[in-house]
């Protein structure tokens, strides 16, 4: 995953902007003054009050390169077209002068490139000026923030390539083609500036130029602008001389985001292998940092990096880290009583022995101490409970349910003296316990479950049954009788072996297709949960949805039948495009915190597009605490997943209800769609339902078309999607790849 995340941030350039804004700052951090060598001769906004607007004419233009000529200048640059320079006099008298410069004259060229055609345009100066000059390229390249990041050394010309202003201010010989990074730490308002009009009216001293290289360019108010990352726009000249400037410290050497993104795999590979966590997060810590402070440190060598797909990787690598953390934090508070620490029934679960006899304690008035004792104390009477029990537990471990419950498995057999341990143990507790200084009373029965061919979970909650009933009854003790409470325990445990039908595949998802009404494709299915038992065969969804959201276990089911949906959608998505899954969500999921996080992590693990995940509402329940729930159903349409408010006309649709929901479709129900040929009220329900619905931009699913005049009917009305026996059977997944035909290429 960390090298996923970095790939997208490196090839992609996905974090260009933040590495945009690290670079603005260590540039800040970085400042510092221009060396001074390169002197910019502004026609500034007072030179035009002063001299006349521009273009000035060859006449002055001469006398300002003459006199900076005379100041003993190495290189002037003329940022000047040199279109109108007035009398032809005037222009002779320009020529003249460049032609008896000591100086070396420097003159702009650059090109344009039309975005239609393609078509390169050059404009260069006239030959009578360029016979006496250097010609160098002035072009800037902006990029996708319309700053000036980076220069050339050189242009192609021809046949050739031309330096440019910056390379030849610089110091540098690099006929290549390529770009280099300016270096925006040299404070671009520490340039040395002199107004054209004191070198004109002798307001200037000659030293201040002497030996510099001169650009003499427009910086008045109406002078062309770019923007310099971080920064206000500026005269253009001035990212010309930053760039000579970088070059006259140092060739700069741009190694791009391949070497620190490599570091970074190395060191997250450490991190997430090594088992200290504290090792793992000092590693991710100082490589994180020095990501950061390095660049600092070799900008000032002239070394340019990207770090932002390092910095990814780490980040990824420290998130992966934290969550399997996380994860075995879980793990661990989920086997065990967070107030005496004891094993729970779920590290019994884990711990998963058959053999043996169950056998459950309950402390019969446990609710009636704990209420009266003050918090601190519950495990210390825990401690005591467990103290005696453990005479009679013969070494094996014991574990705490929730009020009073202690169980743990004996591998001594009923016939072999389990009952006489049973019944040493109730004289142990005919003694009261000692609390806090408090003599305390406990009453305790014990219930055995035998049966080792049954699943664990059964197996406890049968001991608990027998030990209810050994107190109904009066008794010490009572073994689990299944003949003769069999419906009983079925119902008492239902919970109990839904949670184990739900670890051990008897939960399975049957898909009912779902058909484009327009093109007649298959463009989707409804996931629809099955419970085959090993014992009871298929158990209808009516039996167990109820009781699991009664019961506190619809959460739990919910994220098993979606976990498997979204696995069946991406094995689909894979070999044909865009298949859409439905799955419905209960109404008391939206009060989760949990929810949309979980949505989102099955979406990440399977790989699947959140469009191609449709969440149904049953529209039968309304929405309780409605800021929370409609916040939960905001978050998940904001991730692109699609909303569907289930049954329809059934339950408090109103235009209200519809315009609060952020659903994206409606879906009317079977009891509308089936007597839709034979029913005129069904018929105008269902078109007026289908013509609000679109004109609220939603789609519709009719469900419960049993036929194919009801289909026709439906497509009459221009009803988008279509779902029931006549278009497909709820069936396993094999089943629907084949429909699909897609079954001969899943094998």
């Amino acid at each position: 995953m960390a090298l996923v995340v970095g790939l997208i941030f490196g090839v992609a350039q996905a974090g260009k902007p933040i590495e945009n804004w690290m670079q603005i700052a260590r540039n800040k951090l970085r400042s510092h003054p221009a060396s001074g060598e390169i002197v910019l001769v502004a026609i500034d906004d007072r030179s035009l009050t002063e001299v006349g607007a521009v273009p000035w004419n060859g006449s002055l233009l001469a006398d300002l390169i003459r006199r900076i000529d005379a100041a003993g200048a190495r290189n002037i640059h003329l940022d000047d077209e040199l279109r109108a320079l007035g009398s032809p006099a005037q222009a002779s008298q320009l020529e003249a002068t460049l032609a008896q410069s000591r100086a070396n004259i420097l003159l702009p060229s650059r090109f344009s490139v039309d975005p239609v055609s393609g078509t390169r345009t050059d404009y260069r100066p006239v030959d009578r000026f360029a016979r006496h000059a250097q010609v160098v390229n002035t072009n800037l390249w902006l990029e996708w923030d319309d700053a000036v990041w980076s220069h050339p050394y050189a242009v192609p010309d021809g046949s050739g390539t031309m330096l440019s202003l910056g390379s030849v201010l610089g110091g540098v010989n690099r006929p290549a083609a390529e770009l280099f990074p300016i270096d925006y730490g040299i404070d671009i308002q520490t340039i040395p500036t002199v107004s054209a009009s004191d070198i004109l009216f002798d307001r200037y001293r000659s030293a201040s130029i002497a030996d510099k290289d001169i650009v003499i360019a427009r910086t008045d108010t109406t002078a062309t602008r770019q923007r310099v990352p971080g920064f206000r726009p500026v005269p253009v000249i001035l990212f010309h001389i930053v760039a000579a400037e970088t070059l006259r410290s140092g060739i700069p050497m741009n190694l791009g985001w391949a070497v620190p993104f490599g570091v970074a795999l190395l060191v997250s590979g450490v991190a997430l292998y090594t088992r200290r966590r504290v090792i793992a997060g000092s590693v991710l810590a100082v490589a994180t940092g020095g990501a950061i402070a390095a660049p600092i440190l070799l900008e000032a060598h002239h070394i340019y990096v990207q770090v932002v797909p390092a910095l990814a990787v780490l980040v990824a690598a420290a998130l992966i880290r934290l969550t399997a953390s996380l994860k075995r934090s879980y793990n661990a508070r989920g086997t065990t009583n967070l107030v005496t620490g004891m094993p729970n029934l779920q590290a019994l679960r884990q711990a998963g022995s058959k053999s043996g006899v169950v056998i459950a304690a309950r402390i019969n008035n446990y609710a009636q101490i704990t209420m009266t004792l003050p918090p601190q104390h519950e495990k210390e009477l825990v401690e005591q409970i467990v103290g005696r029990l453990e005479f009679g537990a013969t070494g094996a471990d014991i574990f705490q349910a929730d009020e009073g419950i202690f169980v743990w498995t004996s591998r001594i057999g009923i016939e072999d003296g389990l009952i006489q341990q049973l019944e040493g143990l109730q004289g142990l507790f005919r003694s009261p316990v000692v609390v806090s200084g408090r003599l305390i009373d406990l009453t305790v029965t014990f219930g055995l479950d035998p049966d080792g061919s049954r699943p664990l979970v059964q197996r406890v909650s049968s001991a608990l049954v027998a030990a209810d009933e050994a107190a109904r009854d009066g008794k010490r003790w009572a073994s689990f009788n299944p003949a003769s409470v069999e419906d009983a325990d079925w119902e008492m445990s239902l919970l109990a072996r839904l949670d184990h039908a739900i670890d051990h595949g008897e939960i399975w998802i049957a898909y009912q297709p779902k058909k484009d009404c327009r093109s007649g494709q298959l463009i989707g299915a409804e996931a629809l949960v099955r419970w085959t038992h090993p014992e009871k065969g298929a158990i209808y969804p009516d039996q167990f949805i109820g009781a699991a959201e009664q019961g506190g276990r619809i959460e739990r089911l919910t994220y098993h039948v979606l976990d498997q949906a979204l696995a069946g959608a991406a094995a689909i998505n894979r070999r044909k495009h865009r298949f859409n899954v439905a799955v419905n969500l209960s109404v008391l999921l939206l009060d989760s915190k949990r929810l949309v996080s979980t949505v989102e992590t099955l979406l990440q693990k399977h790989g699947v597009d959140p469009a191609s995940l449709t969440l149904e509402v049953t529209e039968t329940s309304t929405l309780g605490s409605a800021a929370t729930q409609i916040a939960n159903l905001e978050r998940l349409s904001a991730m692109g997943i699609q909303l569907s408010i289930d049954d329809y006309g059934t339950g408090f649709s109103t235009l209200e209800y519809l315009r609060r929901i952020p659903a994206s479709e409606i879906k009317i129900d079977r009891s509308f769609i089936s007597m839709l040929d034979s029913s005129q009220s069904d018929r105008i329900m269902v078109n007026s339902t289908i013509q609000l619905a679109h004109s609220l931009g939603r789609k519709v699913v009719a469900e419960g078309v049993e036929s194919e005049a009801i289909l026709t009917e439906l497509k009459r009305m221009h009803c988008d999607i279509a779902q029931g026996y006549h278009v497909g059977r709820p069936m396993p997944f094999a089943d629907l790849l084949e429909q699909l035909g897609l079954a001969e290429r899943a094998a």
